[in-house]
Protein backbone atom coordinates (compact mmCIF):
# COMPACT_ATOMS: atom_id res chain seq x y z
CA UNK A 1 0.00 0.00 0.00
CA UNK A 2 1.52 3.45 -0.74
CA UNK A 3 1.64 6.24 1.39
CA UNK A 4 0.00 9.59 0.69
CA UNK A 5 2.23 12.51 1.48
CA UNK A 6 -0.03 15.91 2.93
CA UNK A 7 0.71 18.83 2.85
CA UNK A 8 0.76 19.61 6.17
CA UNK A 9 4.55 17.51 6.68
CA UNK A 10 6.04 20.36 4.33
CA UNK A 11 5.17 22.86 7.73
CA UNK A 12 7.46 22.79 10.78
CA UNK A 13 6.13 21.55 14.13
CA UNK A 14 5.03 24.43 16.62
CA UNK A 15 7.64 24.85 19.10
CA UNK A 16 6.80 26.46 23.12
CA UNK A 17 7.23 29.95 23.73
CA UNK A 18 6.27 33.11 25.85
CA UNK A 19 3.50 35.49 24.80
CA UNK A 20 4.83 39.27 25.18
CA UNK A 21 1.92 39.39 28.26
CA UNK A 22 3.89 36.91 29.84
CA UNK A 23 6.68 38.72 29.67
CA UNK A 24 5.25 41.90 31.03
CA UNK A 25 4.08 39.73 33.60
CA UNK A 26 7.19 38.36 34.67
CA UNK A 27 8.99 42.22 34.31
CA UNK A 28 6.65 43.65 36.63
CA UNK A 29 6.89 41.29 38.95
CA UNK A 30 10.89 41.45 39.16
CA UNK A 31 10.66 45.26 39.22
CA UNK A 32 8.01 45.26 42.73
CA UNK A 33 10.81 42.79 44.10
CA UNK A 34 13.38 44.48 43.61
CA UNK A 35 11.63 47.76 44.75
CA UNK A 36 10.55 45.74 48.28
CA UNK A 37 14.34 45.34 48.82
CA UNK A 38 15.25 48.48 48.26
CA UNK A 39 14.22 49.85 51.91
CA UNK A 40 17.22 47.08 52.87
CA UNK A 41 19.90 48.50 50.45
CA UNK A 42 19.36 51.98 51.82
CA UNK A 43 19.14 50.36 55.44
CA UNK A 44 22.53 48.50 54.87
CA UNK A 45 24.24 51.65 53.33
CA UNK A 46 23.32 53.83 55.79
CA UNK A 47 24.77 51.45 58.36
CA UNK A 48 27.97 50.94 56.65
CA UNK A 49 28.00 54.54 56.00
CA UNK A 50 27.41 55.32 59.69
CA UNK A 51 30.36 52.92 60.92
CA UNK A 52 32.99 54.54 58.90
CA UNK A 53 31.64 57.20 60.39
CA UNK A 54 31.82 56.86 63.70
CA UNK A 55 35.28 55.10 63.16
CA UNK A 56 36.76 57.99 61.67
CA UNK A 57 35.32 60.68 64.39
CA UNK A 58 36.64 58.75 66.78
CA UNK A 59 39.78 58.89 65.36
CA UNK A 60 39.77 62.29 64.74
CA UNK A 61 38.35 63.35 68.22
CA UNK A 62 41.28 61.32 69.88
CA UNK A 63 44.19 62.73 67.58
CA UNK A 64 42.84 66.39 68.94
CA UNK A 65 42.70 65.48 72.31
CA UNK A 66 45.93 63.64 71.97
CA UNK A 67 47.14 67.16 70.66
CA UNK A 68 45.78 69.24 72.97
CA UNK A 69 47.13 67.10 76.18
CA UNK A 70 50.55 67.94 74.21
CA UNK A 71 50.39 71.90 74.67
CA UNK A 72 51.86 73.87 76.79
CA UNK A 73 49.16 74.64 79.67
CA UNK A 74 48.77 78.53 78.82
CA UNK A 75 48.18 77.61 75.53
CA UNK A 76 44.89 75.40 75.83
CA UNK A 77 42.08 77.57 74.94
CA UNK A 78 40.20 78.78 72.28
CA UNK A 79 40.31 81.92 69.25
CA UNK A 80 38.06 84.18 71.15
CA UNK A 81 37.48 82.29 74.24
CA UNK A 82 38.76 82.31 77.85
CA UNK A 83 40.39 80.09 78.55
CA UNK A 84 42.41 82.08 75.25
CA UNK A 85 44.26 80.44 73.56
CA UNK A 86 45.17 79.60 69.57
CA UNK A 87 42.65 76.57 69.22
CA UNK A 88 39.76 77.15 66.65
CA UNK A 89 36.32 76.50 68.05
CA UNK A 90 35.18 74.79 64.82
CA UNK A 91 36.92 73.86 61.96
CA UNK A 92 36.18 71.23 58.84
CA UNK A 93 38.10 68.16 57.33
CA UNK A 94 37.12 66.12 54.78
CA UNK A 95 38.71 62.22 54.82
CA UNK A 96 37.97 59.43 51.83
CA UNK A 97 35.48 62.01 50.69
CA UNK A 98 33.44 62.46 53.88
CA UNK A 99 33.32 66.10 55.58
CA UNK A 100 33.45 66.12 59.22
CA UNK A 101 32.98 68.66 61.95
CA UNK A 102 35.04 69.16 64.69
CA UNK A 103 34.11 71.07 67.23
CA UNK A 104 36.46 72.47 70.86
CA UNK A 105 34.85 73.52 73.65
CA UNK A 106 37.19 74.40 76.89
CA UNK A 107 36.18 75.60 79.87
CA UNK A 108 37.37 76.74 83.21
CA UNK A 109 36.91 74.68 86.04
CA UNK A 110 36.50 75.38 89.69
CA UNK A 111 37.01 72.28 91.78
CA UNK A 112 35.17 72.07 94.84
CA UNK A 113 37.75 70.53 96.76
CA UNK A 114 39.79 73.53 97.77
CA UNK A 115 36.60 76.35 98.14
CA UNK A 116 37.78 78.16 101.64
CA UNK A 117 35.27 77.66 104.31
CA UNK A 118 34.15 81.56 103.51
CA UNK A 119 32.62 80.10 100.29
CA UNK A 120 34.67 82.41 97.60
CA UNK A 121 37.14 81.02 95.58
CA UNK A 122 39.41 83.95 94.72
CA UNK A 123 41.44 81.49 92.21
CA UNK A 124 37.74 79.36 90.76
CA UNK A 125 39.97 78.16 87.50
CA UNK A 126 41.96 75.62 89.07
CA UNK A 127 41.95 73.16 85.82
CA UNK A 128 40.85 73.31 82.21
CA UNK A 129 37.91 70.88 80.89
CA UNK A 130 37.96 69.77 77.23
CA UNK A 131 35.70 68.75 74.76
CA UNK A 132 35.99 67.47 71.88
CA UNK A 133 32.50 66.61 69.55
CA UNK A 134 32.78 65.19 65.83
CA UNK A 135 29.59 65.21 63.49
CA UNK A 136 29.50 64.44 60.13
CA UNK A 137 26.30 64.96 57.83
CA UNK A 138 24.05 61.60 57.01
CA UNK A 139 24.50 59.94 53.64
CA UNK A 140 21.01 60.74 52.58
CA UNK A 141 18.88 63.20 55.00
CA UNK A 142 22.51 65.98 55.23
CA UNK A 143 21.33 66.19 58.63
CA UNK A 144 24.51 66.30 61.05
CA UNK A 145 24.91 63.83 64.21
CA UNK A 146 27.66 63.52 66.68
CA UNK A 147 29.69 60.49 66.01
CA UNK A 148 32.16 61.22 68.53
CA UNK A 149 32.85 62.74 71.65
CA UNK A 150 35.34 62.89 74.00
CA UNK A 151 35.99 64.67 77.54
CA UNK A 152 39.34 65.40 79.05
CA UNK A 153 41.18 67.57 81.71
CA UNK A 154 44.16 68.86 81.60
CA UNK A 155 46.14 70.66 84.78
CA UNK A 156 48.82 72.95 85.50
CA UNK A 157 52.34 70.62 87.17
CA UNK A 158 52.49 72.26 90.53
CA UNK A 159 50.65 74.53 92.92
CA UNK A 160 47.68 76.80 91.71
CA UNK A 161 48.95 80.34 90.23
CA UNK A 162 46.77 83.18 91.13
CA UNK A 163 46.85 85.72 88.08
CA UNK A 164 45.69 89.62 88.39
CA UNK A 165 42.07 90.98 87.43
CA UNK A 166 38.61 89.26 88.45
CA UNK A 167 36.53 86.50 87.13
CA UNK A 168 32.75 86.25 85.94
CA UNK A 169 30.39 83.63 85.79
CA UNK A 170 27.72 83.17 83.53
CA UNK A 171 25.05 80.55 84.64
CA UNK A 172 22.24 79.32 82.27
CA UNK A 173 19.00 77.81 83.36
CA UNK A 174 15.68 76.87 82.14
CA UNK A 175 12.87 79.71 82.83
CA UNK A 176 9.81 77.13 83.30
CA UNK A 177 9.99 75.74 86.80
CA UNK A 178 7.43 74.29 89.00
CA UNK A 179 8.93 74.97 92.29
CA UNK A 180 11.14 77.70 92.93
CA UNK A 181 14.33 76.11 93.73
CA UNK A 182 14.36 73.31 90.85
CA UNK A 183 17.29 75.18 88.69
CA UNK A 184 18.06 73.03 85.98
CA UNK A 185 21.26 74.22 84.05
CA UNK A 186 21.19 74.30 80.17
CA UNK A 187 24.31 73.08 78.11
CA UNK A 188 25.34 74.68 74.73
CA UNK A 189 24.18 78.39 75.39
CA UNK A 190 26.26 81.15 73.46
CA UNK A 191 27.70 83.69 76.37
CA UNK A 192 29.65 86.51 74.57
CA UNK A 193 31.09 89.51 76.48
CA UNK A 194 30.17 92.11 73.77
CA UNK A 195 31.91 95.35 75.46
CA UNK A 196 34.39 95.55 78.07
CA UNK A 197 38.38 95.90 78.90
CA UNK A 198 39.04 92.63 77.67
CA UNK A 199 35.72 92.31 75.23
CA UNK A 200 35.02 90.44 72.98
CA UNK A 201 34.98 87.04 74.05
CA UNK A 202 32.52 84.03 73.69
CA UNK A 203 32.13 80.37 75.17
CA UNK A 204 28.79 78.30 75.46
CA UNK A 205 27.51 76.76 79.23
CA UNK A 206 29.10 73.29 79.90
CA UNK A 207 26.77 70.67 81.14
CA UNK A 208 26.50 72.61 84.49
CA UNK A 209 25.16 75.78 82.77
CA UNK A 210 28.26 77.63 83.30
CA UNK A 211 30.56 79.33 81.32
CA UNK A 212 33.57 81.29 83.43
CA UNK A 213 35.17 84.37 82.06
CA UNK A 214 38.70 84.27 84.64
CA UNK A 215 41.14 86.81 84.81
CA UNK A 216 39.64 89.87 83.17
CA UNK A 217 40.82 93.42 83.80
CA UNK A 218 38.65 94.89 86.10
CA UNK A 219 35.60 97.09 84.49
CA UNK A 220 32.03 96.83 83.95
CA UNK A 221 31.36 94.45 80.91
CA UNK A 222 28.11 93.64 78.57
CA UNK A 223 26.95 90.18 79.16
CA UNK A 224 24.79 88.99 76.11
CA UNK A 225 23.48 85.00 75.45
CA UNK A 226 21.86 83.53 72.87
CA UNK A 227 20.54 79.99 73.13
CA UNK A 228 19.04 80.08 69.76
CA UNK A 229 21.54 77.12 68.63
CA UNK A 230 19.79 75.08 70.96
CA UNK A 231 16.38 75.98 70.01
CA UNK A 232 15.76 78.39 73.10
CA UNK A 233 15.05 82.11 73.65
CA UNK A 234 16.43 84.61 76.38
CA UNK A 235 13.90 85.72 79.07
CA UNK A 236 12.94 89.47 77.64
CA UNK A 237 15.01 91.91 79.76
CA UNK A 238 17.54 89.73 81.04
CA UNK A 239 20.27 90.14 77.69
CA UNK A 240 22.08 92.23 77.50
CA UNK A 241 23.32 92.77 80.96
CA UNK A 242 26.00 94.79 82.39
CA UNK A 243 28.06 93.22 85.15
CA UNK A 244 31.11 95.10 87.19
CA UNK A 245 34.55 93.36 87.51
CA UNK A 246 36.82 93.96 90.30
CA UNK A 247 40.19 93.04 91.27
CA UNK A 248 40.28 89.47 92.82
CA UNK A 249 36.12 89.54 93.15
CA UNK A 250 34.15 86.88 91.87
CA UNK A 251 30.74 88.04 89.72
CA UNK A 252 27.71 85.90 88.74
CA UNK A 253 25.54 86.69 86.13
CA UNK A 254 22.30 84.64 85.77
CA UNK A 255 20.05 84.18 82.56
CA UNK A 256 17.23 82.32 82.44
CA UNK A 257 16.17 80.40 79.33
CA UNK A 258 13.70 78.36 77.78
CA UNK A 259 11.92 76.95 74.47
CA UNK A 260 9.71 79.47 72.76
CA UNK A 261 5.94 79.15 72.62
CA UNK A 262 4.32 80.38 69.42
CA UNK A 263 1.02 82.42 68.77
CA UNK A 264 -1.32 81.87 65.42
CA UNK A 265 -4.54 84.62 65.42
CA UNK A 266 -7.81 82.75 63.62
CA UNK A 267 -10.11 86.27 62.72
CA UNK A 268 -13.42 85.52 62.78
CA UNK A 269 -16.72 87.71 62.58
CA UNK A 270 -18.30 87.71 65.69
CA UNK A 271 -21.98 87.50 64.55
CA UNK A 272 -21.50 85.09 61.28
CA UNK A 273 -18.22 83.27 62.52
CA UNK A 274 -16.74 83.50 58.72
CA UNK A 275 -13.27 83.99 58.76
CA UNK A 276 -12.14 87.55 58.46
CA UNK A 277 -9.73 88.14 55.62
CA UNK A 278 -8.41 92.02 56.43
CA UNK A 279 -5.16 93.79 56.93
CA UNK A 280 -4.63 95.44 60.56
CA UNK A 281 -2.25 95.56 63.77
CA UNK A 282 -2.17 93.06 66.31
CA UNK A 283 -0.05 94.21 69.62
CA UNK A 284 1.10 91.31 72.49
CA UNK A 285 0.80 93.03 75.95
CA UNK A 286 3.65 91.26 77.84
CA UNK A 287 4.40 91.30 81.24
CA UNK A 288 7.99 91.79 80.99
CA UNK A 289 8.86 95.57 80.55
CA UNK A 290 9.90 96.72 77.04
CA UNK A 291 8.45 93.02 76.32
CA UNK A 292 5.34 94.47 74.19
CA UNK A 293 5.13 93.48 70.47
CA UNK A 294 3.54 94.80 67.51
CA UNK A 295 3.05 93.40 64.20
CA UNK A 296 1.02 94.53 61.01
CA UNK A 297 -0.96 91.50 59.03
CA UNK A 298 -2.45 91.03 56.44
CA UNK A 299 -4.84 87.75 56.97
CA UNK A 300 -6.13 85.19 54.56
CA UNK A 301 -8.95 84.10 52.71
CA UNK A 302 -8.86 81.95 56.38
CA UNK A 303 -8.66 84.43 58.35
CA UNK A 304 -5.77 83.06 59.68
CA UNK A 305 -2.79 84.98 61.17
CA UNK A 306 -0.21 82.81 61.15
CA UNK A 307 2.92 81.91 64.06
CA UNK A 308 6.01 83.16 62.50
CA UNK A 309 4.35 86.94 62.80
CA UNK A 310 4.35 86.89 66.46
CA UNK A 311 7.96 85.18 66.50
CA UNK A 312 9.06 83.50 69.61
CA UNK A 313 7.19 84.21 72.86
CA UNK A 314 8.34 83.40 76.00
CA UNK A 315 6.29 81.06 78.07
CA UNK A 316 4.09 82.06 81.37
CA UNK A 317 1.72 80.41 83.09
CA UNK A 318 2.23 77.57 86.08
CA UNK A 319 6.01 77.44 85.85
CA UNK A 320 6.64 81.29 85.32
CA UNK A 321 4.65 84.17 86.43
CA UNK A 322 2.63 86.51 83.83
CA UNK A 323 0.06 86.87 81.74
CA UNK A 324 -0.23 88.40 78.22
CA UNK A 325 -2.46 90.87 77.03
CA UNK A 326 -4.03 90.75 73.08
CA UNK A 327 -5.08 93.82 71.32
CA UNK A 328 -6.49 93.46 67.43
CA UNK A 329 -7.23 96.40 65.26
CA UNK A 330 -8.42 95.31 62.10
CA UNK A 331 -9.75 97.64 59.07
CA UNK A 332 -13.37 98.28 58.96
CA UNK A 333 -13.44 96.49 62.57
CA UNK A 334 -13.94 97.20 66.27
CA UNK A 335 -10.46 96.76 68.68
CA UNK A 336 -10.52 93.70 70.19
CA UNK A 337 -9.35 93.67 73.39
CA UNK A 338 -8.67 90.34 75.16
CA UNK A 339 -9.13 90.91 78.45
CA UNK A 340 -12.77 92.95 77.54
CA UNK A 341 -13.53 90.09 75.55
CA UNK A 342 -17.11 88.44 76.47
CA UNK A 343 -15.98 84.74 75.71
CA UNK A 344 -11.98 84.97 75.75
CA UNK A 345 -11.00 81.51 74.12
CA UNK A 346 -7.27 82.50 76.07
CA UNK A 347 -6.37 83.07 79.25
CA UNK A 348 -2.90 84.86 78.02
CA UNK A 349 -1.12 82.06 79.64
CA UNK A 350 0.68 78.75 78.28
CA UNK A 351 0.85 75.31 79.77
CA UNK A 352 4.32 74.73 79.07
CA UNK A 353 7.27 75.67 76.97
CA UNK A 354 7.04 75.29 73.20
CA UNK A 355 3.69 74.93 73.12
CA UNK A 356 1.82 76.82 69.83
CA UNK A 357 -1.82 78.09 70.30
CA UNK A 358 -3.81 79.47 67.70
CA UNK A 359 -6.47 82.18 69.41
CA UNK A 360 -9.90 82.85 67.88
CA UNK A 361 -10.25 86.47 68.01
CA UNK A 362 -14.07 87.23 67.28
CA UNK A 363 -14.20 90.67 65.56
CA UNK A 364 -17.45 92.99 65.40
CA UNK A 365 -17.80 95.52 62.36
CA UNK A 366 -17.83 99.08 62.82
CA UNK A 367 -21.76 99.44 61.35
CA UNK A 368 -24.70 98.22 61.67
CA UNK A 369 -27.77 98.73 59.29
CA UNK A 370 -31.26 97.39 60.49
CA UNK A 371 -34.26 96.78 58.05
CA UNK A 372 -37.77 96.64 59.11
CA UNK A 373 -41.34 97.14 57.55
CA UNK A 374 -43.83 99.71 57.99
CA UNK A 375 -45.03 98.09 60.97
CA UNK A 376 -41.70 98.07 62.71
CA UNK A 377 -41.57 94.21 61.95
CA UNK A 378 -37.63 93.02 61.04
CA UNK A 379 -37.30 91.20 57.91
CA UNK A 380 -34.21 89.07 57.48
CA UNK A 381 -32.79 88.12 54.25
CA UNK A 382 -32.26 91.35 52.55
CA UNK A 383 -29.31 93.03 50.71
CA UNK A 384 -27.64 96.11 52.02
CA UNK A 385 -24.84 97.76 50.47
CA UNK A 386 -22.79 100.79 51.71
CA UNK A 387 -20.75 102.64 49.45
CA UNK A 388 -18.51 105.28 50.72
CA UNK A 389 -19.34 108.51 48.90
CA UNK A 390 -16.11 111.32 48.89
CA UNK A 391 -17.04 115.21 48.22
CA UNK A 392 -14.61 117.50 46.88
CA UNK A 393 -14.93 121.36 46.10
CA UNK A 394 -13.40 122.19 42.95
CA UNK A 395 -14.12 126.09 44.15
CA UNK A 396 -17.80 126.21 42.83
CA UNK A 397 -19.62 123.87 43.14
CA UNK A 398 -18.98 120.16 45.12
CA UNK A 399 -18.29 116.26 42.75
CA UNK A 400 -18.33 113.56 44.14
CA UNK A 401 -17.28 109.69 43.57
CA UNK A 402 -18.44 106.68 44.96
CA UNK A 403 -16.16 103.60 46.51
CA UNK A 404 -17.06 99.93 45.62
CA UNK A 405 -19.87 98.49 47.73
CA UNK A 406 -19.29 96.61 51.05
CA UNK A 407 -22.22 93.74 51.04
CA UNK A 408 -23.76 91.47 53.74
CA UNK A 409 -27.66 89.59 54.28
CA UNK A 410 -29.68 90.96 57.29
CA UNK A 411 -30.23 88.15 59.63
CA UNK A 412 -33.30 86.63 61.62
CA UNK A 413 -33.03 90.01 63.74
CA UNK A 414 -33.25 92.31 60.51
CA UNK A 415 -29.58 93.70 61.41
CA UNK A 416 -26.59 93.36 58.88
CA UNK A 417 -23.22 94.10 60.29
CA UNK A 418 -20.85 95.80 57.74
CA UNK A 419 -17.09 96.22 58.24
CA UNK A 420 -16.71 99.65 57.30
CA UNK A 421 -13.31 101.65 58.32
CA UNK A 422 -13.44 104.99 59.09
CA UNK A 423 -14.41 107.83 56.93
CA UNK A 424 -11.59 110.23 56.22
CA UNK A 425 -12.36 113.12 56.39
CA UNK A 426 -15.37 112.81 58.15
CA UNK A 427 -17.77 115.34 58.51
CA UNK A 428 -18.52 118.18 59.64
CA UNK A 429 -19.09 119.87 56.23
CA UNK A 430 -16.46 123.17 55.71
CA UNK A 431 -17.41 126.06 55.87
CA UNK A 432 -17.66 127.96 54.30
CA UNK A 433 -15.78 125.35 51.60
CA UNK A 434 -12.45 126.33 49.92
CA UNK A 435 -11.23 124.74 46.87
CA UNK A 436 -9.80 121.50 47.25
CA UNK A 437 -11.96 120.58 50.67
CA UNK A 438 -12.67 116.68 50.91
CA UNK A 439 -15.75 115.12 53.34
CA UNK A 440 -16.84 111.26 53.29
CA UNK A 441 -20.16 109.92 54.23
CA UNK A 442 -21.80 106.15 53.85
CA UNK A 443 -24.73 105.80 51.36
CA UNK A 444 -26.42 102.41 51.62
CA UNK A 445 -28.96 100.44 49.31
CA UNK A 446 -31.06 97.49 50.57
CA UNK A 447 -32.63 95.19 48.09
CA UNK A 448 -35.90 92.74 49.19
CA UNK A 449 -37.46 90.06 47.54
CA UNK A 450 -40.57 91.16 46.30
CA UNK A 451 -40.46 94.44 48.46
CA UNK A 452 -38.03 96.22 45.48
CA UNK A 453 -34.80 98.86 46.71
CA UNK A 454 -34.48 101.65 49.02
CA UNK A 455 -31.47 103.71 48.93
CA UNK A 456 -30.25 106.21 51.34
CA UNK A 457 -27.51 108.49 50.55
CA UNK A 458 -25.39 110.30 53.05
CA UNK A 459 -27.29 107.95 55.68
CA UNK A 460 -23.99 108.32 58.16
CA UNK A 461 -20.35 108.01 58.78
CA UNK A 462 -17.69 105.84 60.81
CA UNK A 463 -15.10 107.81 63.19
CA UNK A 464 -13.20 106.35 65.68
CA UNK A 465 -15.33 102.86 65.55
CA UNK A 466 -18.40 104.33 66.00
CA UNK A 467 -21.13 105.03 63.96
CA UNK A 468 -22.57 108.12 63.45
CA UNK A 469 -25.96 110.20 61.49
CA UNK A 470 -25.04 113.78 62.56
CA UNK A 471 -21.89 115.68 64.66
CA UNK A 472 -21.74 114.46 68.47
CA UNK A 473 -24.96 111.78 67.59
CA UNK A 474 -23.87 108.31 67.47
CA UNK A 475 -26.04 105.30 67.20
CA UNK A 476 -26.10 101.70 67.15
CA UNK A 477 -27.95 100.89 63.69
CA UNK A 478 -28.74 102.69 60.78
CA UNK A 479 -32.56 101.94 60.11
CA UNK A 480 -34.27 101.57 56.77
CA UNK A 481 -37.68 101.44 56.39
CA UNK A 482 -39.54 99.60 53.82
CA UNK A 483 -42.81 100.96 52.81
CA UNK A 484 -44.02 97.96 50.68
Amino acid sequence: MKAVKRDSDNFPQARGGFTVIEVLVAVTVLLISAIAFVPLFVFIAEGSQANRARLTAANLATTAVEQIRSMPYNEVGTVGGNPPGAIQRTRTVTVNGMSFTITTDIWWVDDPGDDPAMGSDPIPYDYKRVRVTVSAPGLFNGSAAVTADLDTLVSLEGEEEAFPGGNLRAVAIRGWRTSPGDKVPVEGVQVELTSGPDAPQSLWTDDQGRALFAVLDAGTYTVEVDPSGIGMMVCPGQSPASKGVAEGANTEAEFEVEVPCRLALELKDAFTGLPVSASGTAMLDSPFNGGDRTVNFTAGADGVVPKELFGKIWPVGDGYAGVYGLLVTARGYKTYKLEEAPDPKWSGRFSGPGETRAIPVALTPTAAVGVTDSGGNPLPGVLVEAFCRTYTYSGSAWAFADGPPVSGTTDQQGVCRLPLPDNDPPPPIPSPPQAGNTYSLYCVRATAIGRGTVEKPDAFWVHGEDQYVSPGVKIQSYIIIFTQ
